[in-house]
């Protein structure tokens, strides 16, 4: 015979399994990045497309980052050295990205095995990267629900530092994925 105190139990147990589903999402985004948007505007004729998945269950993230007419030779070489690497996405107080001034750096790419060379330019694929990790490369005190608000509301920006362009030669609003 079951309890009522045992019953209960087995019903708090089963809610939470029921709720958990619903709570974890993965979200998707994505970024098409290029030398004619802001805040580069630097005339480059790469591009590069970005597809970013956000797991909130784990919060982590998965980015696949393909360029075009940019080599991973070209990449800001004192970035390629440093822990936070030469890609970025970046927020932004607003979604004109007009005060450059109201930008920070939000989650690092670091520099490593996950940038290949490309036949016309270079790839990177990162998979379950913990988004604290990142912050915490960046001495970033945004929250990990702060990062996904920013990310839905349209202020956080991908942008590929290079050489030739040190502020960043490509860039691209990341959107939601509908």
């Amino acid at each position: 015979m079951i309890t009522i105190t045992r019953m209960a139990s087995m019903l708090a147990a089963l809610g939470l399994l029921a709720a958990a589903p619903a709570q974890a999402k993965d979200l998707a985004f994505a970024a098409m990045l290029g030398g004619d948007k802001l805040p580069t505007e630097t005339g480059s004729k790469a591009t590069g497309q970005a597809r970013i998945t956000v797991h909130t269950d784990t919060q982590t993230v998965d980015l696949t980052l393909d360029v075009a007419g940019l080599n991973i030779d070209g990449l800001w070489t004192r970035l390629v050295k440093a822990p936070v690497g030469p890609i970025h996405l970046h927020v932004y107080g607003s979604h004109d990205h007009s005060n450059p001034d109201s930008s920070a750096l939000l989650l690092p790419l670091p520099f490593g095995p996950t940038y290949a060379p490309t036949p016309d330019g270079f790839k990177v694929v990162v998979k379950g990267y913990p988004y604290a990790q990142g912050a915490v490369t960046v001495n970033s005190s945004v929250s990990f629900d702060d990062f996904v608000a920013a990310l839905e509301m349209g202020h956080v920006v991908a942008n590929i530092h290079t050489n030739a362009f040190n502020d960043g030669e490509i860039s691209g609003d990341v959107v939601p994925v509908a």
